[in-house]
């Protein structure tokens, strides 16, 4: 299965960081989930390729840096790989190296008689690698939910639908791995003391998931599109850090009554938050003002998002719909739309957030 996403992303034109980034994690991924199965076809035929023995584990301590690149070419716009971000393979290379000088040289007769009897379990080097492909998994998986929940509020500041973006799925799939892996890595260095199981059948949990963590991010990675397109981003994301340090009584805050008075005409006049695709760069085009400028005033004076104060308007647009008898042909999901909402599932979250209740038991109550 790797290797069919892997062959479905080569042939993608224009590849962004993100498609090489997944590009890698899908080879790397059929090292690691391949390897077994060459492992199990030497042991059902007595050893033919010995030397392919015990060498995917190795590919796991890859997994976690990829992920965390993957995640980050998806959240920031325009990241750039750096020099130091090749820190991140550190501990590959120095396993690589420890693989080579405690594995690798040994004879063909030497790793048959290890794989065997499961001896190389025994090792101090076994434990010593299994707990630092735990660590490494576990801990990149929680940084790579720490940069996805930072990237859910970015978004919030910039656009007023975010289902095609807030990237829910990768955190779902960054969840199950981390509840998964946590579990697996503790049965691994639990096993290696009470050895309550085989090694290969602890394994096979790994494995499984690993399949099916395959398939999900193959099928979502892929169908995933470009989020930031000319948004300016770090000045927004400067200018919300710079609202964050002002504490109260300072004197640092800006009087933006004028701006708000001009939002507040705009808003209501012209209705920009009936069209769906309404950003922070379109509403700050309209409004003439820079788009940070608009943050810091819905974010320090308002005390909102872009996000709730576009959806905002948009409720109070339905409720007032809804009781039209103009709309009575249209079924609430159809009002909704026309509201601004662009899908059901992000409608009745908006609603129940700011009104407590359902729409329709809304509907129900105000009838």
């Amino acid at each position: 299965m790797s290797l069919f996403f892997f062959l479905l992303l080569i042939g993608k034109k224009n590849k962004t960081l993100a498609d090489n980034s997944l590009l890698c994690m899908f080879a790397v991924y059929a090292l690691t989930i391949g390897g077994p199965y060459i492992e199990i076809y030497n042991r059902d035929n007595d050893f033919p390729y010995p030397h392919l023995l015990n060498n995917a584990w190795l590919f796991l301590l890859l997994h976690g840096p990829l992920l965390w690149l993957y995640v980050k070419s998806l959240t920031v716009k325009d990241f750039k790989i750096k020099p130091l971000h090749l820190l991140h393979l550190a501990p590959f290379a120095v396993f690589l190296a420890l693989h080579i000088q405690n594995y690798l040289l040994l004879s063909a007769e030497e790793k048959i008689l290890l794989a065997e009897n499961e001896l190389f379990t025994t090792t101090v080097f076994f434990k010593i690698r299994g707990i630092s492909i735990g660590i490494s998994s576990i801990g990149y998986n929680i940084w790579a939910f720490r940069l996805l929940q930072k990237h859910r509020k970015n978004i919030e500041h910039q656009f007023s639908n975010i289902e095609k973006i807030d990237l829910l799925w990768l955190k779902t799939l960054v969840i199950a791995s981390l509840i998964v892996f946590s579990v697996n890595v503790f049965l691994f260095n639990i096993n290696n003391y009470l050895h309550f199981a085989g090694f290969y059948e602890i394994a096979l949990i790994a494995y499984s998931f690993s399949t099916v963590y395959v398939f999900f991010i193959g099928y979502f990675g892929i169908r995933q599109g470009r989020i930031f397109v000319d948004y300016p981003i770090k000045e927004i994301e400067q200018r919300l850090e710079s609202i964050n340090q002002d504490s109260p009584g300072t004197g640092k805050k800006k009087d933006y009554s004028h701006i708000i008075s001009r939002l507040t005409i705009l808003m209501e006049s012209e209705q920009p938050y009936l069209d769906p695709e309404l950003n922070l760069a379109r509403l700050s085009s309209l409004m003439k003002t820079k788009p940070e400028i608009i943050s810091e005033v819905l974010n320090s004076t308002m005390n909102q998002n872009f996000f709730d104060f576009i959806n905002k308007y948009r409720i109070e647009e339905f409720k007032l719909k809804c009781l039209s008898t103009e709309n009575k042909h249209l079924s609430v999901l159809g009002i909704a739309y026309d509201c601004g909402f662009n899908s059901k599932a992000a409608f009745y979250r908006a609603f129940n957030k700011f009104e407590g209740i359902s729409p329709t038991a809304y509907i129900s109550k105000v009838s």
